[in-house]
């Protein structure tokens, strides 16, 4: 890729995301590459950099780019100039498609946090050839959704090979204890995503294997967790987790965009880790009556009201006292004669997962593109398409995240395990 002006540019620096990257990048980052926010409002973006100069004051001459998502020339204008996008304006189903569309074109790798399964999947059908034959990489999902369950699936299942010289044949995430908030954008996202699809979208979203590719061949996952149980590889009671139907779907993709490097017959599911089994039932029935509520349309409305709108977001001290935490639990094939290996991986972080992290998140995923080229062909990761961060950056970004202050680490292996059944 041709030098640019600008090795990574915020597009939607205007928005709850785009701002915390920013803030990132002038704490930790200023000055270290060139990097530019972009947005619709040119008053909001100087706004926003005038708040930053209040962190670090060399951001005074930080460069604001204009551009509108319904003008292209305007977005072609701005994505040839960077090498590396961060889109933050979402709902992406509705944003997003215009500045894919100018990266698979000019050749700008790509990084969002999108949750919305059917726009995914058609980003994947239209520009995934197109994507690899420029080698230009499109990354989704770069946030809390789904790099803790991508990342930990994928370190897991690496442990398993170069450790034991095994296949895995499934990993289990438990999502643990977590303190945050949520934001109006995710949340106007997340109501797209479940109460705006067709018919048809509805079913792909089911699909365990929807967003791989369709010769892929398909593993043995038939749908998603729904209800209290025992886990016994965990040894936790569970519920549901929210977004699972996200996380699962990339774990997949990941493995079938990798050759199943994880296994021909790779298992993945997540649930969440509760302390006993009063909080498996409660929870899972407070889950499906929210549902219900907000699935009733006169009453969608009003629960609306009560919820952040999109723009707004969890205050400083709730980021910066938030905390979330994981394990991924792999266990391999089996050998003839030999008992399958166990490898557990803990996963955390010590802020807000849903803005702080995914912000960081975000961030790093894109510097790992944008200044590891190199150490990223070395290491095989794929050189272009619709990727997922395993596919993508892989260790790479598990190193990256590990430095920013977060958790991706293999807390135990044993050659021998007690059978889960």
């Amino acid at each position: 890729m041709a030098d640019r002006t600008y090795q990574v540019v915020i597009w939607g620096g205007t928005g709850f995301v785009g701002k915390l990257v920013a803030e990132h990048i002038a704490r930790d980052y200023a000055g270290k590459f060139r990097w530019a926010m972009a947005a619709r409002n040119k008053a909001k973006l100087e706004g926003v950099r005038n708040e930053l100069v209040k962190v670090n004051q060399d951001l005074e001459n930080i460069p604001l780019l204009i551009a509108d998502t319904k003008d292209q020339a305007s977005i072609d204008d701005v994505v040839k100039q960077a090498k590396v996008v961060i889109a933050c304006a979402g709902p992406y189903a509705q944003l997003g498609t215009p500045v894919v569309d100018a990266c698979v074109r000019l050749g700008t790798h790509y990084v969002d946090i999108t949750g919305e399964v059917p726009w995914v999947a058609r980003t994947i059908k239209k520009y995934h050839a197109q994507a690899f034959a420029n080698r230009v990489k499109i990354v989704h999902m770069c946030g809390f959704d789904s790099i803790p369950s991508d990342l930990g699936a994928h370190l897991v299942a690496t442990t398993i090979e170069k450790q034991y010289h095994r296949k895995t044949a499934k990993v289990r995430v438990l999502q643990g204890k977590a303190a945050g908030a949520v934001s109006g954008g995710t949340l106007a996202s997340l109501m797209g995503a479940i109460f705006e699809e067709t018919p048809e979208e509805l079913k792909l979203s089911a699909d365990p294997y929807a967003l791989n590719p369709p010769e892929a061949h398909r593993g043995p996952d038939k749908g998603d967790f729904w209800g209290p149980a025992y886990d016994k590889l965990g040894r936790a009671w569970t519920m549901p987790f929210v977004m699972q139907a996200i996380n699962t779907r990339v774990v997949r993709r990941s493995n079938a965009l990798l050759g199943n490097a994880y296994g021909e017959n790779f298992s993945f599911t997540e649930a969440m880790e509760v302390p006993n089994v009063f909080a498996a039932y409660l929870g899972s029935f407070a889950l499906v009556m929210a549902y219900l509520v907000i699935s009733v349309p006169f009453l969608r409305p009003l629960v609306m009201r009560l919820l952040p709108k999109p723009g707004e977001g969890p205050s400083k001290k709730q980021q910066v006292e938030g905390f979330w935490n994981a394990r991924a639990i792999g266990v391999s094939e089996a050998l003839v004669g030999e008992e399958p290996v166990k490898v557990v991986a803990t996963l955390g972080g010590h802020r807000d997962p849903g803005y702080w992290e995914t912000s960081r998140m975000l961030l790093e995923s894109a510097l790992c593109l944008a200044q590891q080229e190199e150490e990223l062909k070395k290491a095989g990761k794929l050189q272009g398409g619709v990727l997922t961060p395993a596919s993508a950056m892989g260790m790479l970004l598990i190193d990256r995240l590990n430095k920013a202050g977060m958790t991706f680490k293999i807390e135990s292996s044993s050659a021998a395990v007690v059978s889960e059944e």
